[in-house]
C-alpha cells in the first residue's frame, strides 16, 4: 500500500507481478448485492447527479510470455468475473491450466473539505469504476454515451508496431490495433490519452503519417516498447459507488498492462502502470491507495500470505508444501509475488514504497470483509474495521505493539521476533 499526502494533478505507480505462478466465483460472505450490512448508501441526490454509466464489460488477455491473464476495464484484473485468470505456466488447448491469482483491484481514498471520498473494487457485487476519460474543465464529468463508447481495452504488440513502420514506406494497410489506438481525447477531454510517437509534432495521432503507439508519450525508440501492451482508461465518476458506497474522488485512471517475452525470470512476470489524474478542482488530502489482491495459488484452500518489507513485496505461498488436486501445482509448489517497484514520491522526492501490508478474513467479523467506506478506509490505513490498530503477532489483534505490516517474517525493521501465518497457527 502506498500512502501520500496530496493528489493535486497526477501520480503514477508501477507494480510487477512475478511467479514461478477453482476455481469458483466467490462473493464476500454475508454481503449479497442487496444486503451490504449497514453500508452507508449514497443519498438519492447523488444518484440523480450521476452520469448513469453502465458497468464496464471489456476483457482482453495479456498473453505474450509464460503468463496468460485477463485484464478488465472496471478497476479489476486477473479474473473473468467468474473464474481465476492468472494462468502460469501458459498452456496449450486441452491441458489443465494452473492459476496463481483469483482477482486484484485498486483501492484509493482521501479527504476533501473534511469529507471521506473512496473508490475500490472487489468481486463486482457493485461498481465504483466506469469506462472512459473525464472532462478536463474541472467538472470531472462524463456522459453515459461516452462511457459506453469507451467500454474497451486497446491491445498492441511490438511486432505490430515494427510491421507498421515497414508498411509505412510501402503504403500497405494499417492494422486495426494501430489505427484504433486512442492517442487523443475527444471534445473536452485531455489532448493526449494513450501514449504515441507524434512524428510531425502536431499533437494528433495520425498512424497514416507513420505514427505509432508507444509506452511513453513521444518516445521514438521501438526498443523501449514492451512486447505486448494493453491500455485502459476508466474513472470513478460515471455513477454512484455501489461497491463501497463512498463519495467519488473525481479521478481518471490510465492503466498500462504489459509484458516481455524473454529467456529469464521476466518471462514469468506481468507489469502494470497506473497514472491517476485528479480531474476535480479540490485537492485530495491524506490520500492513500492500495493494491487489493485475492491470491489463489493453484488449489485455493491451502495458502498463506506474507510480506517482505525491504523489497516492497507481498507473497502468497502454499501452506503445506503440497498443492493437491487437479488445480494444484503438486509437490514443492511455486509462490507468487506482487511488488511495488516504482511508485509515487513524497514532497522531498523520495519514493514512498510499501507502507502497510494487511489481510482480512472472508467473514462478517471486525477482521473480515469491508462493507462501507469507513471499513475500506481503515484497511487502507492499516487498521481493523472498528479502527482498532493491527498489532504484532498472533492474529494481529489485541496486542500492545502496533504493526504496519502483517506477517513480515523477519523483515520488519525494529521487530525482533519473526511473525508468519505458520507461526501464528493459522490454518492454510
Amino acid at each position: 500500500m502506498f500512502s501520500f499526502k496530496h493528489i493535486k494533478s497526477a501520480i503514477t505507480a508501477l507494480i510487477v507481478l512475478s511467479v514461478y505462478s477453482h476455481v469458483q466465483a466467490r462473493e464476500n460472505i454475508g454481503f449479497g448485492k442487496t444486503n451490504n450490512n449497514n453500508a452507508q448508501r449514497p443519498a438519492n441526490t447523488l444518484a440523480k447527479m450521476s452520469a448513469g454509466c453502465a458497468p464496464a464489460t471489456a476483457q482482453k488477455d495479456l498473453d505474450v510470455n509464460n503468463v496468460r491473464t485477463t485484464i478488465l476495464n472496471g478497476g479489476d484484473m486477473w479474473w473473468n468475473l467468474s473464474n481465476a485468470r492468472y494462468e502460469i505456466p501458459k498452456i496449450q488447448t486441452g491441458q489443465v491450466a494452473k492459476h496463481s491469482l483469483y482477482a486484484g483491484a485498486l483501492w484509493i481514498g482521501g479527504v476533501t473539505q473534511g469529507n471521506l471520498r473512496l473508490a475500490a473494487q472487489t468481486y463486482r457485487s457493485g461498481n465504483d469504476f466506469f469506462p472512459g476519460p473525464l472532462q478536463i474543465d474541472g467538472s470531472a464529468s462524463i456522459t453515459a454515451e461516452r462511457c459506453k463508447s469507451t467500454d474497451k481495452i486497446w491491445k498492441v504488440t511490438r511486432n505490430e508496431i515494427i510491421q507498421h513502420q515497414i508498411n509505412a514506406s510501402t503504403g500497405a494497410a494499417i492494422s486495426l490495433n494501430i489505427l484504433e489506438w486512442p492517442g487523443n481525447g475527444l471534445q473536452g477531454e485531455a489532448q493526449f490519452l494513450a501514449p504515441f510517437f507524434d512524428a510531425n509534432a502536431d499533437g494528433k495521432y495520425n498512424p497514416e503519417d507513420g505514427e505509432y503507439p508507444t509506452f511513453n508519450q513521444d518516445e521514438a525508440s521501438i526498443q523501449a516498447i514492451p512486447d505486448q501492451m494493453l491500455f485502459v482508461v476508466y474513472n470513478d465518476k460515471g455513477n454512484i459507488h455501489s461497491e463501497t458506497y463512498g463519495l467519488p474522488l473525481n479521478l481518471e485512471f490510465r492503466l498500462q498492462a504489459f509484458g516481455f517475452a524473454t529467456n529469464d525470470e521476466v518471462n514469468n512476470m506481468t507489469f502494470y502502470r497506473t497514472t491517476i489524474i485528479n480531474r476535480g478542482t479540490e485537492t485530495i488530502d491524506s490520500c492513500i491507495f492500495g493494491q487489493w489482491v485475492d491470491p489463489d495459488l493453484g488449489n485455493y484452500s491451502d495458502d498463506y500470505v506474507e510480506c517482505d518489507v525491504p523489497r516492497n513485496l507481498g507473497i502468497c505461498y502454499n501452506g503445506d508444501d503440497n498443492d493437491e488436486g487437479i488445480l494444484g501445482y503438486g509437490l514443492n509448489p511455486p509462490s507468487v509475488g506482487v511488488n511495488f517497484f516504482e511508485g509515487p514520491r513524497n514532497e522531498q522526492g523520495k519514493e514512498i514504497g510499501l507502507t502497510k501490508f494487511v489481510y482480512y478474513d472472508n467473514n462478517n467479523s471486525v477482521q473480515g470483509n469491508p462493507s462501507n467506506p469507513a471499513h475500506f478506509w481503515n484497511y487502507l490505513n492499516g487498521r481493523w474495521k472498528d479502527r482498532q490498530p493491527i498489532t504484532y503477532g498472533g492474529n494481529g489483534r489485541g496486542g500492545s505493539d502496533t504493526a504496519s505490516y502483517m506477517f513480515p517474517g523477519s523483515t520488519d525493521p525494529g521487530k525482533r521476533a519473526a511473525w508468519t501465518e505458520r507461526i501464528a497457527g493459522n490454518t492454510p
